[in-house]
């Protein structure tokens, strides 16, 4: 009896460390994302438009319970200094705002509604700050998919640049080359090399692309481009839902909520595993999510045949084009 019994005790103590153990990486297991979560201040240019629709939908989007979300105010109506001063990170909704985090704090920014030359300009201002953000540009080899797939014989494509968009022209000569495209580029420094610049284009190429630029797509430009564009018979593809309201033929573009979508997923990641909040705060990020838009009406009008937008979409979407 005293053998069986001492037996007995030997497995159930055995039993009972082999429980623990598993108990323990059990709670290895539920404490990881706790590990990982972080006090993110949100820091807008301002409490309306854009950066209001873009807060909305990172609440909804966020995974509840990961992350703790402090708001630290906005620009133009104040900030809330106690909501930045603790943060591990700071989502910056603008321009203004992720200049004042950087200016104004020590926290690592990620930054988003913004374009490529912003962070450029912000980070050759504060070269020793941790920055990253998810920008409003498209990568230019999806705006010419686009073209691709609504004009699928079209050889050659008209690119105008001016000094906020010329950084685009190499990705546009490769995302070119993948597209069997032959793209012309012309850079223009100011408005009055406008007209020259369109001349050069629409004698040459069957459709021109219109990208962000703060010289190129001011109103008056766009009002001179699509003006020319209809003398020539030639379509504008363009960056914005506006723009092709205005008369471009169409445009792929990111709208405040998908890039709200495309932050929310990324705080969403194995920070752990990922290089965390410095990971985070690194790197320009095209985003993923997109839409597009199609005016039927100038379609019908050149004589070109749309494919419908879901079909575009499929086909202007690509994986791995993330980060810049």
């Amino acid at each position: 009896m005293t053998a069986r019994a001492g037996g007995s005790m030997g497995c159930l103590a055995r039993l009972v460390r082999r429980c623990l153990f598993v108990c323990s990486l059990l709670g290895a297991a539920l404490v990881s994302p706790a590990a990982q979560a972080l006090e993110i201040a949100l820091l807008l240019s301002e409490q309306k438009g854009a950066a209001q629709q873009f807060v909305h939908a990172l609440q909804a989007a966020l995974k509840p319970g990961m992350h703790r979300v402090v708001q630290a105010g906005a620009v133009r109506q104040g900030l809330q200094p106690e909501g930045v001063e603790g943060a591990d990170l700071i989502v910056a909704a603008g321009r203004d705002a992720a200049e004042a985090a950087l200016r104004d704090s020590d926290r690592p920014v990620l930054a988003a509604l913004l374009g490529v030359r912003d962070v450029e300009r912000l980070r050759a201002a504060y070269p020793n700050r941790r920055l990253g953000a998810v920008v409003l540009d498209q990568p230019p080899a999806r705006h010419l998919r686009l073209v691709r797939a609504i004009l699928p014989q079209e050889a050659r494509v008209g690119a105008l640049l001016g000094p906020d968009s010329r950084h685009f022209e190499s990705e546009l000569m490769r995302a070119g080359a993948a597209e069997r495209f032959e793209v012309d580029v012309f850079e223009i420094s100011d408005g009055r090399e406008l007209n020259g610049a369109l001349q050069f284009l629409l004698d040459k190429a069957g459709a021109l692309l219109a990208l962000p630029d703060g010289v190129v797509s001011s109103p008056n430009a766009a009002r001179a481009i699509l003006l020319t564009s209809y003398r020539y018979r030639r379509p504008i593809f363009a960056f914005s839902a506006a723009y092709v309201t205005a008369g471009a033929l169409a445009a792929v573009f990111s709208t405040p909520e998908h890039i709200a979508n495309d932050v929310a997923d990324l705080l969403g990641t194995d920070l752990l595993s990922t290089g965390g909040v410095a990971q985070l705060a690194s790197g320009v990020r095209y985003p993923e999510r997109f839409d597009v838009a199609v005016n039927r009406t100038v379609a019908r009008a050149l004589g070109i045949a749309v494919p419908d937008d879901q079909v575009l979409r499929e086909r202007v979407a690509s994986r791995g084009e993330g980060r810049r």
